[in-house]
């Protein structure tokens, strides 16, 4: 059995629905009963839905959120928190209110947006949170800023990106509840998805190739990248499901399948 199983949420283990489907709650119960420890290593902050799925997928063990910016367990102690510079944040709202882009700045528990739009209010809704409207260079100055998010449609993908920014690491995901959307992450050079499995993986006194992964996006990479057992989902890009071991589609239950591939393996 493999000790442990990181778990992307949207469109790994959230779909279309915007829930986990009641056969992946079954199989969490059957793989924790067995002795095997999930957690969540997800772009959403740790609120809301993402709060709820990991206080029941791994109350006692740290959860990865933000990309990689945040490790924390679902109730209580924050273990490692990376921060963007403030220009890096000042920069990026002045290229949103340029282009009249949704952007969003999270501090440790907190999202703040500078305005309300049918898009930012659609995601607030699929996350759970609550959009807090705010000057955003007021928090900037006087929060740490854990990471930055556009939300945009795909059309409008190459004018949120066109900002050249040195010292931050930016990566793109989807989410099947919003189609036609592109969230785009910006986290402090060298915070991904990656670099925080490798630390709680170290944490946990693990070693990497007993530990599986499992993400459906380009910004999964990273993460599955550093793992010995890298899963993606049907609906991942080509490229990495002719790389890793492919399962069925989110709204096929395909995570329980990877599940019980990870309850079948032997650790090295």
């Amino acid at each position: 059995m493999i000790p442990l199983v990181l778990l992307d949420l949207d469109g790994t283990v959230i779909g279309s629905s915007g829930q986990v489907l009641p056969c992946v709650w079954a199989a969490v119960g059957r793989v924790r009963e067995a002795g095997m420890r999930l957690a969540v290593c997800t772009g959403r902050p740790r609120v809301g839905v993402a709060k709820r799925v990991a206080q029941r997928l791994g109350p006692s063990t740290p959860h990865i959120f933000q990309n990689g910016a945040m490790t924390a367990y679902a109730d209580g102690e924050v273990v490692q928190l990376h921060a963007l510079k403030e220009a890096s944040t000042r920069a990026l709202i002045a290229h949103a209110r340029l282009h009249n882009l949704v952007l969003e700045i999270y501090t440790s528990n907190a999202l703040y947006v500078e305005r309300r739009t049918p898009l930012s209010e659609a995601h607030a809704a699929l996350i759970g949170a609550t959009a807090i409207v705010r000057n955003l260079e007021d928090v900037a100055e006087n929060e740490p800023v854990v990471r930055a998010q556009w939300v945009v449609p795909t059309e409008q993908e190459q004018r949120a990106t066109s900002l050249a920014l040195t010292g931050v690491q930016v990566s793109s995901a989807v989410a099947p509840a919003l189609k036609d959307t592109l969230f785009i992450s910006v986290t402090a050079q060298g915070v991904s998805k990656g670099s925080a499995v490798r630390a709680l993986i170290d944490t946990q006194k693990l070693a990497p190739e007993n530990v599986m992964a499992v993400g459906d996006s380009v910004g999964d990479l990273p993460m599955l990248e550093v793992v010995g057992h890298p899963v993606v989902m049907a609906e991942a890009p080509e490229g990495l499901r002719q790389r890793f071991f492919t399962v069925a589609g989110v709204d096929n239950c395909g995570v329980v399948e990877a599940l019980e591939r990870a309850l079948a393996l032997k650790v090295v």
